[in-house]
């Protein structure tokens, strides 16, 4: 093949091989770009002369990506999603468009409710659907486009990109707060009635255990389990229970003035959020890449986990 590598390719030749490598197949390639197969083909192999490289490899029922095609079309993403972001900010698009956010319950209501409210003030013709979980392996009967998840990172068949990890902090309501010790102390706490979270990792025995405390001094009386972040916060502001939550969830109750903070102390949660996207060579749609853009370089900055917490991971 002639190499053209001088030139910019063209747009239309660039959208063919986008659209081809996101169905693998040039027959719905062309029924999404309103062309016939022939001709996505034909910009296809266009676009291959003018690099001088294979992009793809034909097959009898389908397309795969050779490994220059791999390589070559996360810039390609990247390009169209910031051409899209900067159309539809200044001048807006014509068609709506949706995307899937699959979140745990807590994070989705504390947290990505806000990154979703200034995303879509940015960006009002992309429709976002948040659906909501409570544990990591459920699956919502409708597919999402991007899944945030807390926990290593370790999940078979899916990237996942780290976003932060949060500090825990102990909360109680104004009333409880009244009872307590002006100096608190984690063998204070132990002995308190706790909320604990099903699901996640033993926090309170992480916590007690960071500050020199046996996890087998907390107090069994009065002990609660719950699901969700939500539901322990909501326990422990309307009786004598102490929470354990990460920061930014402990902020919105605080604000509320229904929790304050017990004491100064805290933990390191073990575990992280991730934004997890399947395992395989299909890549974002450009409204997908555009709101994981936008959550890295807005929601994100300031908040990443440090070099220590991902060699943990």
């Amino acid at each position: 093949m002639s190499k053209n590598n001088t030139t910019l390719p063209p747009l239309p030749a660039l959208q063919a091989f986008e659209a081809a490598a996101r169905h693998e197949n040039f027959m719905a390639a062309a029924e999404e770009l309103n062309l016939s197969q022939s001709a996505v083909s034909h910009r296809v192999r266009g676009l291959e002369r003018h690099l001088g490289y294979a992009l793809f490899i034909r097959l009898p029922r389908g397309l795969q990506l050779t490994e220059n095609g791999k390589a070559y079309l996360p810039s390609i993403r990247r390009a169209f999603a910031e051409i899209m972001g900067s159309t539809s900010s200044i001048f807006g698009v014509r068609h709506a468009t949706r995307i899937i956010i699959s979140a745990p319950l807590s994070f989705s209501a504390l947290w990505l409710s806000k990154v979703v409210s200034r995303f879509s003030a940015d960006y009002p013709d992309v429709e976002i659907r948040m659906n909501s979980t409570v544990w990591t392996d459920h699956r919502h009967q409708e597919e999402a486009d991007i899944e945030l998840r807390l926990g290593y990172g370790n999940w078979p068949g899916y990237n996942s990109e780290l976003l932060f990890r949060d500090r825990l902090v102990p909360l109680c309501s104004p009333l409880t707060f009244q009872t307590l010790p002006s100096q608190v102390t984690a063998a204070e706490l132990a002995k308190r009635p706790l909320v604990h979270i099903v699901g996640l990792e033993d926090q309170w025995g992480d916590f007690l255990a960071q500050h020199s405390i046996s996890a087998q001094l907390s107090r069994r009386t009065g002990r609660i389990s719950t699901d969700s972040s939500v539901s322990a916060a909501m326990t422990a502001a309307f009786g004598p229970h102490i929470c354990l939550l990460a920061e930014r969830f402990a902020e919105h109750f605080e604000q509320l003035g229904v929790l304050r903070r017990a004491c100064e102390l805290s933990s390191q949660s073990k575990q992280s959020l991730f934004l997890v996207t399947p395992d395989n060579d299909k890549p974002l749609v450009p409204e997908v890449e555009l709101f994981r853009t936008y959550l890295r370089k807005h929601e994100v900055k300031g908040h990443t986990a440090t070099d220590a917490d991902a060699a943990e991971i």
